[in-house]
């Protein structure tokens, strides 16, 4: 994938281990990676190419997805409250119920997405494209949204304050056919990631057998036997 790995220019370690989640159909595992890290985590993954991924319920508060290609991805539920995806391509993605407070939309493409019942409080959208995207019940409340294109948008029980003009959106459907191709090689961050980890449990089985022979020989020198039954406890 030379032409988007020269556009990637986040961490690779965090795209390796979002792409293997997602890869096995497991969102956990990424979201356990993000827990262990703590509250400061803030994942790295500007100018990704995420496209058609399912990151249902994926932690990615304040994550940086900057000029990312998210376009026809699922992210039903998932966090991406003060994250940036300014110029990120979100055409026909599904964020449903997403949880959008105070995410950096600017110049964003959000043309037939789906973002009903998000809540997307203190949102930035400012000159993003909000055509033909479905709002119904979201929460777009003190959302900046200044020359944001709003034409043909579905807000019944939306909490906005944007006049929406009613217009066929027939010309924008064949730009979501954008992530009908077939999915990239990312078998190289993989790969990377395998050999990272199994250097972590060779430098980890190291470590303990040195613990053992340390213990062993401080013992000798004390005189200690080890007991020859386990007491009971």
């Amino acid at each position: 994938m030379p032409d988007e790995k020269i556009k990637f220019r986040g961490n690779p370690h965090h795209l390796a281990l979002l792409v293997e989640a997602v890869r096995k159909g497991d969102i956990t595992l990424w979201n356990n990676y993000v827990r262990k890290n703590g509250s400061s985590f803030r994942a790295r993954l500007a100018g990704a190419d995420l496209t058609g991924f399912s990151l249902g319920e994926a932690k990615l508060a304040g994550a940086d997805l900057t000029d990312a290609d998210l376009t026809g991805a699922v992210l039903i539920r998932a966090n991406l409250s003060n994250a940036r995806l300014r110029g990120c391509s979100l055409i026909g993605a599904d964020l449903t119920s997403a949880r959008l407070n105070h995410t950096d939309f600017t110049k964003a493409d959000l043309s037939l997405a789906k973002m009903s019942n998000a809540r997307a409080r203190g949102a930035i959208l400012i000159d993003a494209d909000l055509s033909g995207t479905i709002l119904d019940g979201a929460d777009l409340s003190r959302a900046s949204m200044k020359g944001a294109e709003v034409t043909g948008t579905s807000r019944s029980g939306a909490r906005m304050k944007v006049r929406v003009k009613v217009k066929s959106t027939s010309d924008k459907i064949l730009r979501v056919n954008r992530f009908d191709r077939p999915s990239l090689d990312y078998s190289p961050w993989i790969k990377a990631l395998d050999e990272e980890t199994e250097r972590k449990e060779m430098r980890q089985d190291r470590e303990d057998k040195q613990a053992e022979a340390d213990r062993e020989q401080l013992d000798r020198k004390l005189g200690r036997r080890k007991p020859l039954f386990n007491r009971v406890k």
